[in-house]
C-alpha cells in the first residue's frame, strides 16, 4: 500500500508500506478518492503544536473507498460496497494525524469510528466531502436553527462556507464574512445575503447593519482570537429574561427563540485563544462530528442538497502530493480544497 507522509514540517513524501491485515472484526478497503481538510491539514503540516515532535506523519480524515475484505466476525457487509471513512486503524511506526491519506485502510464497522456505507451504485466523487461536511452539519443543527432566523459564519474557508450552506439549507438569511474574496465570491453564489470582506473598518458595525439588534446565530469558523471577539459583539439579547435558565437539549430546542447562541466550530490551538463567556447566550463547542452527522450528510447528497463541483477542484492523483500541498498552502485564496485519486 502508499500513504502519504508529512516526513517533516513542510515536506510531503509518498511512501510504500506493508498492505495492512484485515482483523477478524475489521473490514479492509481500497481507497477510491481521499479529501484535504485544509485547516486542519496545512496546520499539521506547518508542524502545528498537536504535531510537534510526532513528524512523520500520515495526514488526513476524509476519504471514499470500497470494501475488498470481510473479517471472519463481521456481519452485514460485503466485498464490493462503497464506503465513507474517518479514522482507520494505524500504521505501526507512524503518527496518524488521521491516517487517511492512504491507498488502503483496515477499519472497524461499529464505535465512533465505524465506517458508514453509502448508497449502492452511488457515484463515489460526489461523497467525498462526507467526513468534513459533517462536522460542519453538526455545528449548525446543534444550534436548532430556524427558518426565518438570521445568522453570521465568521471565516468562509471549507467548513465555514459548509456552514453557511447548511444555515441556508434551514431558511435562516446569512451574512458572512472572510479576508478572501476569493471565498466571498464561492459563498455569494451559494445564495448569503451579505458576504463582507473582514478588512473592512468596522466590520462589526457593517454586518449589524444589515442585521440591526444582533443575530439570532454566529458561527465562528476563521480559528482566529479576532473572529472570537467578533463572535460575541453581533449577538442579539435574549428574546426576554427567564428566572430559569434552562440548558437541556430538548429545553433549548423548544426555545431556541429564545436564546441567541454562538457555535466556535474551529480548531483553538494557540494559548492566546481564549473563548469567554457570553451573558445570555449559548455557547456550543462541538467536539466533533458522530455517525448520525456522517450519515445525514449521505442522505443530503443522496437528495442533491450538497455538491462537490464547487468545493474541490477535479481530482489529482495521489503521486503529485508534495506540490499539491504547497500550491494549498501558498494559494489561500485561490484554491479551496483538494481531492486525491488513488
Amino acid at each position: 500500500m502508499k500513504a502519504i507522509v508529512f516526513e517533516e514540517p513542510g515536506k510531503a513524501a509518498v511512501k510504500n508500506f506493508e498492505l495492512p491485515k484485515c482483523g477478524d472484526d475489521e473490514v479492509l478497503t481500497e481507497t477510491i478518492f481521499s479529501f484535504v481538510s485544509p485547516g486542519t491539514e496545512l496546520r499539521i503540516f506547518a508542524g502545528a503544536k498537536e504535531s510537534k515532535g510526532r513528524f512523520p506523519v500520515i495526514p488526513g480524515y476524509s476519504w471514499v473507498g470500497k470494501v475488498i475484505e470481510v473479517g471472519k466476525d463481521v456481519k452485514g457487509w460485503d466485498k464490493g460496497e462503497l464506503v465513507s471513512g474517518r479514522t482507520p486503524i494505524r500504521i505501526d511506526g507512524y503518527t496518524s494525524l488521521w491516517g487517511g491519506q492512504a491507498s488502503h485502510h483496515s477499519c472497524k464497522v461499529t464505535g465512533y469510528d465505524a465506517l458508514v456505507k453509502l448508497p449502492p451504485g452511488a457515484d463515489p466523487w460526489l461523497y467525498t466531502p462526507v467526513e468534513v461536511a459533517a462536522i460542519a452539519w453538526r455545528g449548525t443543527t446543534i444550534a436548532f436553527p430556524a427558518k426565518g432566523e438570521t445568522a453570521v459564519v465568521i471565516g468562509q474557508g471549507l467548513v465555514g462556507i459548509l456552514a453557511a450552506r447548511w444555515l441556508l439549507w434551514h431558511g435562516v438569511k446569512v451574512i458572512v464574512c472572510d479576508m478572501e474574496e476569493y471565498r466571498l465570491e464561492k459563498s455569494r453564489k451559494l445564495g448569503v445575503f451579505a458576504a463582507i470582506n473582514a478588512k473592512t473598518e468596522n466590520l462589526a458595525e457593517k454586518m449589524l447593519s444589515f442585521c440591526p439588534g444582533g443575530v439570532d446565530i454566529v458561527i465562528e469558523a476563521s480559528s482566529s482570537q479576532s473572529g472570537v471577539k467578533l463572535a460575541a459583539s453581533l449577538l442579539r439579547q435574549p428574546a426576554s429574561r427567564k428566572a430559569d435558565c434552562d440548558y437541556r437539549p430538548d429545553a433549548i430546542r423548544a426555545n431556541a427563540g429564545f436564546w441567541p447562541r454562538i457555535v466556535y466550530l474551529a480548531t483553538y490551538v494557540e494559548e492566546n485563544h481564549l473563548i469567554p463567556p457570553v451573558e445570555g447566550a449559548l455557547i456550543l463547542k462541538p467536539a466533533d462530528r458522530t455517525v448520525s452527522d456522517r450519515l445525514a450528510v449521505i442522505k443530503n447528497i443522496k437528495n442533491g442538497d450538497l455538491n462537490v463541483d464547487d468545493i474541490a477542484e477535479k481530482p489529482v492523483s495521489f503521486e503529485e502530493a508534495p506540490s499539491a500541498y504547497l500550491r494549498l498552502r501558498d494559494n489561500p485564496g485561490k484554491c479551496m480544497s483538494l481531492v486525491f485519486k488513488w
